[in-house]
C-alpha cells in the first residue's frame, strides 16, 4: 500500500517537496495508522528522509503529517505555497492554538525540544532513537542504551488532554506512569518497573520487556502468565480505595449497572448500528442487569483490572511474563480481564488449561462450578466494560484516532448483541 507524508521543517514549517511531489512510500502490508514504525523506516530507507510522525491526517489513503529530524534528499526543496489537500490539512493542524482541545502535545513540532532533553537526562543513549507508535492516545519512542532498548511513552490523560466540550465524558484512563511506580514499589517483580517518570507530563521510560506472549508456543508460559495475574489481582482484593488512589478508574459492577442505559441507549456508537441491531438493545440491557446481579452474588471480590489484557500486551523475557500498557487499569470484577485475553487471533489463548489455572487461584472465594459460571457472566459484562471505555474516548480525541475509537465501540456493542 502507498503512504503519503507531508514533511515540515521545524524552523519555519516549510513543506518538503520531491521532484515527484509530496513524499510517498510503499509498505508491504495494510497499516493500522498508530503503528508508525513501518512508515518511518520506509521514509528513511526509500527516500533518505529522517522524520517522525506528528499526526495521521487521513486513513484512506494513509497520510501523515511528519516532522523533519535530519537528512533530506539532495534534490528535495522546501516550499511554503503548496496547493494540495493534504498540505491544507497539515497547515490547519499546525495553526491550532497551543491550548487547543483534543490535541496531544506530541503532535506539535516543538514537543521534541522538550522530550528529547528529558530522555537524555535520564539515559545514556548509544544510538539514534526511533518512533514506534503515535496517535491520539500515546507516543512511543525506542531508545538504544548499553543495557538494551528503553521505551519512552507519553500518555494521553485527563491531566494532559483538554476534551472537546465542557460537557464531555471524562477520559477513563489511569495515570500509567504513577500507577506502575506505585504497583512496582508494592509488588516488586509483578509489574514493569519504570526507569523514570514525569508525573506532570505523564511520561515514563520502561526497559525492553521482551517478546509478545502471543508469539510463544509454550503453553506453560501462558498458564504462568494468567496465574501470576490472578495472584496480583488477589493481592489487592481488600484494597479498592488504595487502587483508586493509584489512579485506577472505578468500574465496579455497580458503576457498570448505573451506566447501562446510557451505554446502550442513543449515543454516537449505537447510532452507527443497524436499526435491527438497536432494536435488540433494550432486551440485552435487562439481561446484563441480571448478569451483574448473579455475578456479584458469586462472591469473587472486585479488585485490580488491567482492562486490556490481550496476548500482545504481555511480554516474555528470561522465562518471566509481565503485562504492560496499563492505561485501562480499573477497579472491577477481576474476571473481566479475560474477555480480551481469550481471542480468536491467538489460538493458544483458548486452551482450557489456561482457564482452569486462572480459576484455580480463586477457589477460596467460590466453588469451581460457581467460578466457571462467573467466567461466563464476565464474558458478557467484559464486553459492556469495553463499550464504556470506548464511549469515553472520542470526546478526548480527534480525526483518525476518534474514528478508530468509535469503530471499536461499535465492535464491542455487536459483541454484546452476539452473546
Amino acid at each position: 500500500m502507498k503512504v503519503t507524508a507531508v514533511v515540515v521543517r521545524p524552523s519555519d514549517e516549510a513543506v518538503l517537496m520531491l521532484p515527484s511531489g509530496l513524499p510517498q512510500v510503499e509498505v508491504a502490508e495494510k497499516l493500522w495508522f498508530p503503528d508508525v514504525e513501518t512508515t518511518v523506516r520506509a521514509v528513511r530507507e526509500q527516500l533518505s528522509i529522517e522524520a517522525v510522525v506528528l499526526i495521521c491526517l487521513d486513513e484512506e489513503p494513509v497520510t501523515y503529517l511528519m516532522l523533519s529530524t535530519g537528512t533530506v534528499p539532495p534534490d528535495a526543496q522546501w516550499a511554503h505555497d503548496v496547493d494540495d489537500p493534504a498540505v491544507v490539512a497539515a497547515r490547519k493542524h499546525l495553526a491550532l492554538p497551543a491550548d487547543s482541545p483534543v490535541t496531544p502535545a506530541w503532535t506539535r513540532p516543538g514537543w521534541y525540544d522538550e522530550a528529547l532533553p528529558w530522555i537524555d537526562d535520564e539515559l545514556a543513549r548509544t544510538g539514534p532513537w526511533s518512533q514506534v507508535r503515535s496517535w491520539g492516545l500515546s507516543n512511543v519512542l525506542r531508545i538504544p542504551t548499553a543495557q538494551g532498548d528503553v521505551y519512552f511513552k507519553a500518555l494521553a490523560h485527563s491531566s494532559t488532554i483538554r476534551p472537546a466540550r465542557t460537557d464531555a465524558l471524562p477520559l477513563l484512563f489511569a495515570h500509567e506512569p504513577m500507577l506502575l511506580k506505585q504497583l512496582s514499589d508494592e509488588r516488586p517483580g509483578e509489574v514493569p518497573v519504570p526507569l523514570a517518570v514525569d508525573e506532570k507530563r505523564a511520561w515514563m521510560l520502561l526497559p525492553d520487556l521482551g517478546s509478545p506472549l502471543a508469539d510463544s508456543p509454550d503453553v506453560s508460559l501462558w498458564i504462568d502468565a494468567l496465574r501470576a495475574h490472578a495472584k496480583l489481582q488477589r493481592s489487592y482484593a481488600d484494597q479498592p480505595d488504595r487502587l483508586l488512589e493509584f489512579s485506577c478508574v472505578d468500574r465496579r459492577l455497580a458503576v457498570l449497572e448505573a451506566e447501562i442505559d446510557r451505554l446502550l441507549g442513543p449515543n454516537p456508537a449505537t447510532d452507527l448500528l443497524e436499526p435491527a441491531e438497536r432494536a435488540l438493545l433494550p432486551r440485552r440491557a435487562e439481561q446484563l442487569r441480571e448478569a451483574i446481579t448473579e455475578l456479584a452474588a458469586i462472591g469473587v471480590p472486585e479488585t485490580l483490572l488491567h482492562g486490556d489484557l490481550h496476548p500482545r500486551n504481555l511480554a516474555v523475557r528470561d522465562g518471566r511474563v509481565l503485562a504492560f500498557d496499563w492505561t485501562d487499569a480499573a477497579v472491577s470484577h477481576p474476571f473481566l480481564d479475560l474477555v480480551t485475553f481469550f481471542e480468536q487471533r491467538s489460538p493458544m489463548s483458548a486452551d482450557p488449561r489456561l482457564r482452569d489455572a486462572y480459576l484455580a487461584e480463586w477457589e477460596s472465594y467460590a466453588s469451581p462450578a460457581d467460578l466457571r459460571r462467573a467466567l461466563e457472566l464476565a464474558g458478557e459484562l467484559g464486553a459492556l466494560h469495553q463499550v464504556m471505555t470506548y464511549a469515553h474516548l472520542p470526546d478526548s480525541l480527534s480525526g483518525s484516532s476518534k474514528e478508530s475509537m468509535l469503530r471499536g465501540g461499535v465492535w464491542w456493542l455487536r459483541r454484546i448483541l452476539a452473546q
